[in-house]
C-alpha cells in the first residue's frame, strides 16, 4: 500500500482594523469617517489599538499616542475600547475561531483578532487551501460584516506574512516554488519576532533585508543576536517547524499579572497602596479561578517623571493567593524600593505557580491564619464585584475617612 504524503500547510487570518472596524459596526454614524479605537485620554490611557483604512491614509499606527494620532488627523474620531465592550469583541474572536474550527481543530489564537490554523491533512493541496481561504473570507464578511485577510504557506511564519499582503480582504498564498521571490525582497522588520531593536542591530550588520539574513553566516549571526539570531536565519531560510496546537488545549500558566496606569500621579503611599490593594484583590481571584498559588510576586513602578519601569520581586513564605499575604509583601516591596517620586503606574504579578493541591492541613500559625484569609476571600469575592474600591480598602486596613481619597484610588472600570 502506498500512503500519500499530505503537504504541511498552515493559515493565518486576520481581522483587519478589527476594533475599529468592529466600532463602525456598532456605530453607524462612524462611516466615512476616520476611526480610531484607542484607551481612554481622560484616564490617560491614551493609546492606539487600531485604526480603519481611512485613518491610516494618515500615517496613524498602532501604539502612537492618542494626542499624535490627533495631530496627524484632526477629523479623527476616537472610540474608548471600553465604549465597544468585552462582550462584542468576544463575539468577533468567537465566530472567527468557529468558523476556523469548521476545517480543523488545530488553532492558535493570536490576540482578539487573529487565528493560526494547521490545514495539513484537511486540504490536498495548496490550490484546494486557496479556495479554502477565499470561503472562508466570504463567509466570515457576510456573518460579521468584517474583512479577513488570509495567508497560506508551508510554515506558520510565512502564513502571518502572507496575511499582511493583500489587504483589506485578500489571500496570499506562499508555497515551495514562490517563497524565495516573494519573502526574500521583503525588509527584515517584515519578519515574525523581528522588532525595532533587532532591526536595527541587524542593519548595523549590513543585513537590510529577508534575502540577506538568509544568505548571512550563521555564526555571524549567533554571535551578535545569540540563540534569537539562530532562530531567526532558520525562519529566513523558509525553516519553521513551530506547531499549533488543539483548540482545546491551554498552555501551561507560567504568571498571573495586572496592572494599571493611574487616575492622577500617585504622590503618597496610601495612593500607591489604594491601588496596591485593587491589584492583589485582581491577581487573587486569578489565581484562585485558574485553581493554582503562587510562590512569589513581583510589583513594577512607572515614574511619572520619566516613565521609567522598574521591577522587584519577593519570594512568599509559603505558597499562597490571599489578597491579604499578597497585599503584606507586595507593601514591603513598596516600602523598600520606592524613592519617593510621583508614580504614573503600577503592576503586581505573581510568579512560580503551583497547583492548589498543595494546600493541606498545617498547625503552623501563619498557614493557619492565611487559611483563614482564604476562606475570607471566597466569602466577599462576590461582594467585592458589587461595592468596588471601598471593600478592597477596608480589607486592607487603609483610610476611608473621605470619599474623595477612596474615589481617588478606585479604578476606571472597563
Amino acid at each position: 500500500m502506498i500512503l500519500h504524503k499530505w503537504p504541511v500547510i498552515m493559515c493565518h487570518c486576520d481581522v483587519n482594523s478589527a476594533f475599529a472596524n468592529l466600532a463602525i459596526n456598532e456605530f453607524v454614524y462612524l462611516r466615512g469617517k476616520c476611526v480610531a479605537v484607542g484607551g481612554d485620554p481622560e484616564s490617560r490611557r491614551g493609546i492606539l489599538m487600531a485604526a480603519n483604512q481611512q485613518a491610516k491614509k494618515y500615517g496613524l499606527k498602532v501604539g502612537m499616542a492618542l494626542w499624535e494620532a490627533r495631530q496627524r488627523c484632526p477629523q479623527l474620531e476616537i472610540v474608548p475600547i471600553h465604549v465597544l465592550g468585552r462582550k462584542t469583541i468576544r463575539r468577533m474572536t468567537d465566530t472567527l475561531v468557529e468558523m476556523c474550527y469548521g476545517i480543523t481543530p488545530m488553532l492558535d489564537l493570536e490576540g482578539d483578532d487573529g487565528v493560526f490554523s494547521d490545514w495539513t491533512g484537511c486540504v490536498r493541496d495548496f490550490e484546494e487551501a486557496e479556495y479554502m481561504a477565499h470561503k472562508l473570507r466570504l463567509q466570515f464578511y457576510h456573518c460579521t460584516g468584517l474583512t479577513i485577510s488570509v495567508g497560506v504557506s508551508f510554515n506558520r511564519n510565512f502564513a502571518k506574512l502572507a496575511s499582511d499582503f493583500d489587504k483589506p480582504f485578500g489571500t496570499t498564498v506562499i508555497n515551495h516554488e514562490n517563497w524565495r521571490d516573494i519573502v526574500w525582497p521583503l525588509p527584515t522588520s517584515d519578519l515574525y519576532w523581528i522588532g525595532p531593536a533587532t532591526t536595527r542591530k541587524l542593519a548595523a550588520m549590513g543585513i537590510q533585508t529577508i534575502g540577506e539574513l538568509a544568505a548571512a553566516d550563521l555564526d555571524r549571526i549567533f554571535a551578535r543576536l545569540g540563540v534569537v539570531g539562530r532562530m531567526l536565519w532558520h525562519f529566513a531560510n523558509g525553516r519553521d517547524t513551530t506547531p499549533i496546537s488543539f483548540k482545546d488545549d491551554k498552555p501551561e500558566m507560567v504568571t498571573v499579572g495586572n496592572s494599571t496606569t493611574a487616575l492622577e500621579d500617585m504622590r503618597s503611599l496610601d495612593d500607591i497602596l489604594g491601588y496596591t490593594a485593587k491589584l492583589c484583590g485582581l491577581v487573587s481571584e486569578s489565581l484562585r479561578s485558574a485553581n493554582v498559588l503562587c510562590n512569589g510576586i513581583q510589583v513594577g513602578l512607572r515614574s511619572a517623571e520619566n516613565l521609567g519601569w522598574i521591577e522587584r520581586q519577593k519570594k512568599l513564605p509559603f505558597p499562597s493567593r490571599t489578597r491579604k499575604l499578597l497585599f503584606d509583601q507586595a507593601n514591603i516591596l513598596i516600602q523598600r524600593h520606592w524613592n519617593g517620586e510621583p508614580l504614573r503606574g503600577i503592576g503586581l504579578r505573581a510568579y512560580n505557580l503551583v497547583d492548589d493541591d498543595y494546600l493541606q492541613l498545617t498547625i503552623l500559625p501563619e498557614m493557619l491564619k492565611d487559611q483563614r484569609d482564604e476562606r475570607i476571600d471566597l466569602a466577599v469575592q462576590d461582594i467585592h464585584r458589587r461595592m468596588g474600591p471601598f471593600l478592597n480598602k477596608a480589607l486592607m486596613g487603609l483610610d476611608l475617612s473621605s470619599e474623595e481619597s477612596a474615589q481617588k484610588n478606585a479604578f476606571r472600570r472597563f
